[in-house]
C-alpha cells in the first residue's frame, strides 16, 4: 500500500486507511496469493468518494494489468477515450459516474460487480465468463484513484471477505475458493459440494494482521457458483433444501444472483405435487393445506373447482397471501360467480352454466313488483320473488282483478269494478279501467252516460238482521263517516259454516221475473265454496200465471 497510512484498530468500523495529503494519485494493491473466483467489490469511504478512480487486476504477479471498470465524476474529462454508460456485455470496459458524486460526504460507497445482474448470461461456466471471474497464479487487485483537491480518506467500513477465508479490511470482496493445485475432491464429499483438498495442503490466505498466516480449507457450500466445478453430477441432500420432497438439485447462476449471492441451489424432480426452487410451492391445480407442515407429503391438495363457474380450467390459489388477497384453495371464479368452489351465482344473477362466458346472467326483475332487494331472483330458475298482489316470472304483472303495478307494499290495487255497471271485475292493468255495460262509464263503471238513469239494484230489500237465523248472530255496525257504507240496515248477520238465513218475502206486488241478489262480505280472502238458495212457495204455481212454466228445479239455486 503506497502513500497511505493505516491504523489496525480492534473495531474495523472505527478505523480506516487515510491517504497522504498532497499526493494526487493513490493506489491500493492486494495480493490474493491463491486461486479465486471474484464476484464483487464494495468500498466505503470515510469522507468524499474519489473524483476519478479505476479497478484493475493482474494474473502474472503484477507484470501486466487489465482494467475492470473506470469511475469518474466527469468521465469525458478524466478518461476521454473510455466509453461512458452501463456495460452491455460482461467484458465491456466502461466509465460510470453514479458512484463519483460529491454527495454523500461520508459513508459513500463504490460498488463493482463482475457479473452484472442486468446482463443476461446464458452459460455461467463458459470460458469467457470464467476468464472474467477466475484469478490464477497469485492474482492481484489494484485500486487507483485521483484526489483532485478532495480530502480523501478511504475508510474500512466493512471487510475483505473470500468464501472460506478470514476478513481483511478495508474493502469487501466476495469470491469463491477452489481446491489446491493438484488436489482432487474427496470422493465421498464431492456430491456434497465440498472442496476439501485431498493429497495437498490447503491454500494459505493472508489475514489483516502482518506476519500472521492461517491455513483454511475450503468449507462446504452447497449453493455457490463454483459447486458444480467439483462434480458434474447433480447435487444431493443435505445440500438441497427441498423440504423433503426431493433429494436432488443443481446450481443456477440466475437464482444465485437474484438471492444476493446467497444460494443458487434449485431442486430437481419435486414430488408430492410440489414445485419451485426448494419444492416449497404446489403445482398448478393444487394448493397448500394451511393445516399441514410444508414437509408433509400430503401438504398439496387438489383444487376442487366447479367447472361451470371457474376460470383457467379449475385453477385455484396455491397458498394464503393476505397482501395479494389470495386464499389457499380459492378457485378463480367467472365474473358473476361466487363461492370458494365457484359453484353458485352472485346475488342478482342466476343460471350457472359452462356456456356462459361470465358464468351467470343477470336477474330480470321489475323492482316495482319484487320484495326486498329488487335485483334478486332464484339462482337456478331466475324467477323473481314477487309481492303479494304481483305475478309473472319477472314480477311485472298484477294478479287478475288488480291493476297499477307500483312500489307500494302490496304491489298492485284491486280493480273494484261496480257490480252492476261492469260486466265483471276485470280491469286494464295499466289504467284500472273496468269493462262497462252499455250506457255506463267511469273507471269502475259506476256512472251512467248523460241522458240515462238507473234505479237502485236493491229495489226490494230484506235485511238479514231481521230474518230468521240458524247458527248465526246479529252484529250492529255504525256506518263510516268518510265514505258510503257498503251495507244497509242496522248491521249484518254473522253466519257460521252450515248455517242458514230465512227471509220472509210478503210484499211482491205481482207475479213476474225477479232477480235475487244476496250481498255478503266474506271475512276470509277466499270465496265461499257453496251458497245454496231455495225458494219456498206458499202454493203451487198456476199454469195460467206468468210463472206457469216454472219447474221445481228452478227454485234450487
Amino acid at each position: 500500500i503506497e502513500n497511505v497510512v493505516t491504523s489496525f484498530a480492534p473495531r474495523p468500523k472505527k478505523a480506516w486507511w487515510q491517504s497522504e495529503n498532497g499526493v494526487e494519485h493513490v493506489s491500493i494493491q492486494l495480493d490474493l496469493e491463491a486461486e479465486f473466483h471474484f464476484t464483487h467489490l464494495i468500498m466505503t469511504f470515510k469522507t468524499f468518494r474519489p473524483a476519478a478512480m479505476l479497478v484493475e487486476r493482474s494474473a502474472d504477479f503484477g507484470r501486466t494489468w487489465k482494467v475492470y471498470r473506470y469511475f469518474a465524476y466527469d468521465c469525458a474529462a478524466s478518461f476521454p477515450h473510455i466509453p461512458h454508460g452501463p456495460p452491455r456485455r460482461i467484458d465491456d470496459i466502461v466509465c460510470e459516474s453514479r458512484y463519483s458524486d460529491i454527495e454523500p460526504s461520508t459513508e459513500g460507497e463504490v460498488i463493482y460487480r463482475v457479473l452484472d445482474p442486468a446482463i443476461p448470461i446464458r452459460d455461467p461456466y463458459s470460458p469467457a465468463i470464467q476468464s472474467e471471474t477466475q484469478w490464477v497464479n497469485h492474482p492481484g487487485l489494484n485500486l487507483d484513484w485521483e484526489q483532485e483537491g478532495r480530502n480523501l480518506q478511504g475508510r474500512a467500513a466493512g471487510k475483505l471477505q473470500f468464501w472460506g477465508s478470514h476478513p481483511v479490511p478495508p474493502e469487501t470482496a466476495s469470491s469463491a475458493c477452489l481446491c489446491c493445485e493438484g488436489a482432487e475432491p474427496s470422493p465421498h464429499t464431492a456430491r456434497l459440494c465440498t472442496a476439501t483438498c485431498v493429497g495437498a495442503q490447503p491454500p494459505q490466505l493472508r489475514t489483516a494482521q502482518p506476519g500472521h498466516m492461517q491455513p483454511r480449507a475450503c468449507e462446504p457450500n452447497c449453493a455457490q457458483p463454483w459447486a458444480n466445478v467439483l462434480s458434474p453430477e447433480p447435487l444431493t441432500a443435505p445440500c438441497c433444501d427441498c423440504n423433503e420432497h426431493s433429494r436432488r438439485c443443481h446450481f443456477d447462476m440466475a437464482v444465485f444472483l437474484a438471492t444476493g449471492n446467497t444460494s443458487g441451489a434449485v431442486c430437481d424432480g419435486c414430488q408430492h405435487n410440489t414445485m419451485g426452487r426448494r419444492c416449497h410451492l404446489c403445482k398448478p391445480f393444487y394448493y397448500k393445506d394451511p393445516t399441514k407442515d410444508l414437509r408433509d407429503p400430503a401438504v398439496c391438495r387438489a383444487c376442487d373447482c366447479d367447472p361451470e363457474g371457474s376460470l383457467d380450467g379449475g385453477l385455484c390459489d396455491g397458498a394464503d397471501d393476505p397482501a395479494r388477497g389470495l386464499i389457499a384453495g380459492q378457485c378463480r371464479c367467472k365474473v358473476h360467480v361466487a363461492g370458494s368452489r365457484c359453484d353458485r351465482c352472485k346475488p342478482g344473477f342466476f343460471g350457472l352454466s359452462t356456456d356462459k362466458p361470465q358464468g351467470c346472467q343477470r336477474c330480470q326483475c321489475d323492482p316495482r313488483g319484487t320484495v326486498a332487494d329488487g335485483s334478486r331472483c332464484d339462482p337456478v330458475s331466475g324467477e323473481c320473488f314477487c309481492k303479494r298482489l304481483v305475478t309473472g316470472r319477472s314480477c311485472n304483472q298484477c294478479l287478475l282483478e288488480h291493476w297499477g303495478l307500483s312500489h307500494d307494499l302490496p304491489g298492485c290495487r284491486p280493480c273494484d269494478c261496480d257490480v252492476g255497471g261492469a260486466r265483471n271485475n276485470m280491469c286494464a292493468m295499466e289504467t284500472g279501467q273496468c269493462q262497462c255495460r252499455r250506457h255506463v262509464m267511469g273507471r269502475q263503471c259506476e256512472q251512467v252516460e248523460p241522458g240515462f238513469y238507473r234505479i237502485n239494484l236493491d229495489h226490494y230489500t230484506y235485511e238479514a238482521e231481521d230474518a230468521r237465523l240458524h247458527q248465526g248472530s246479529v252484529v250492529d255496525r255504525e256506518p263510516p263517516t268518510d265514505r258510503p257504507a257498503s251495507w244497509t240496515g242496522t248491521g249484518f248477520a254473522r253466519m257460521l259454516e252450515g248455517g242458514w238465513v230465512e227471509f220472509h218475502v210478503s210484499d211482491v206486488p205481482f207475479s213476474t221475473e225477479y232477480d235475487v241478489v244476496i250481498r255478503y262480505e266474506p271475512q276470509h280472502p277466499e270465496a265461499w265454496q257453496e251458497v245454496r238458495l231455495k225458494v219456498l212457495r206458499p202454493s203451487p204455481v198456476s199454469a195460467s200465471s206468468p210463472c206457469g212454466n216454472t219447474i221445481p228445479a228452478d227454485d234450487q239455486l
